[in-house]
């Protein structure tokens, strides 16, 4: 993580190694504690006291069969992952916390790409979702696969496609290719020149408004976090 954060391999920048990790420290970022299988009502605990202590406002959860196990039957396992969903769903709402929950697709044909279909338990997962994303991977018998980010769901506005995505090997991220974040821009300042036209006679502009989360006291009672650490 320290390296997709500085964007390349510090063990070949030492000199800038302390730099990163200080800059690295002061995100506020929280991780659970957690190896394995655990209980849902345990993990929805753990989520809540990190809302109340402190003010987090996205939980992302890797992954779900992971934190399920492998002790159920198949036909348990649909109805407990279905039970596990809304009650991810329920906390998003109530605490007003963004939820990513991370769902390894079932094996499908190398020729075939991934459908939300392909989620295990797809209905339950796909409808209480406000959105869908599929990380889709073409391989192909010679040199490698192609890689793009499908937005398969959105409720925001309903616009669905695809992005493709390059992996960089010195910084390990994903990012879109040159060519296509060119294309983007292009895209971007036509649809720039047309918005200007119409607003051309306003003399100001509304403000933004920003979400703020509360501060708020530590109970004692809850489990604790672990900062990430140098």
């Amino acid at each position: 993580m320290l390296t997709q954060f500085a964007v390349g391999r510090l063990e070949e920048q030492l000199d800038k190694y302390d730099e990163w990790a200080d800059r690295f420290e002061d995100l506020p970022l929280y991780f659970m504690t957690f190896h394995g299988q655990q209980s849902i009502r345990t993990v929805i605990d753990t989520m809540q006291h990190a809302v109340y202590v402190y003010d987090i406002c996205h939980v992302v959860i890797d992954n779900l069969q992971f934190m399920m196990g492998h002790e159920q039957l198949s036909t348990d396992r649909i109805a407990a992952q279905d039970y596990i969903v809304g009650a991810f769903r329920k906390f998003a709402t109530d605490s007003s916390c963004h939820v990513t929950l991370v769902i390894h697709p079932r094996k499908e044909d190398d020729d075939k790409e991934l459908q939300t279909a392909s989620i295990f338990g797809s209905a339950k997962a796909s409808q209480e979702a406000d959105n869908v994303l599929i990380l889709q991977d073409r391989k192909l018998v010679t040199g490698p696969g192609k890689r793009y980010l499908q937005v398969s769901k959105n409720r925001f506005d309903g616009d669905v496609g695809v992005f493709p995505l390059e992996f960089n090997k010195s910084s390990l991220t994903f990012s879109i290719p040159p060519k296509s974040k060119a294309r983007l821009k292009k895209i971007k300042d036509d649809n720039g020149l047309v918005a200007k036209k119409p607003s051309s006679g306003k003399k100001g502009a509304m403000p933004q408004i920003s979400d703020t989360c509360s501060n708020q006291a530590r109970n004692p009672n809850q489990p604790d976090f672990s900062k990430p650490s140098r």
